[in-house]
């Protein structure tokens, strides 16, 4: 999966911050999967800029669903911001 958000790191970087965290680094990676409940890996997790979380999903996934729900977070930051 790091070839998918990589990819949409490089394309989106500029507007939306992404932080790769590993669940088994014994240190904040593994508090913050710990924290968000997170029942497995690759987990990805999005948040607006208020903090509120705006999609979740687990294991593979496409990197069409991963950029809609980053577009969608987004754009609905626009109608608020």
């Amino acid at each position: 999966m790091a070839p998918i958000v990589n990819g949409l790191e490089a394309e989106m970087g500029d507007r939306i911050e992404f932080r790769s965290l590993n669940a088994l680094d014994g240190a904040d990676g593994q508090q913050l999967f710990e924290a968000l409940a997170l029942p497995g890996h690759p987990g990805y997790v999005i948040f607006d800029m208020n903090g509120r979380e705006t999609f979740r999903a687990f294991g593979v996934i496409t990197v069409d669903t991963l950029r809609a729900a980053i577009e969608a977070t987004l754009q609905e930051e626009g109608n608020h911001g």
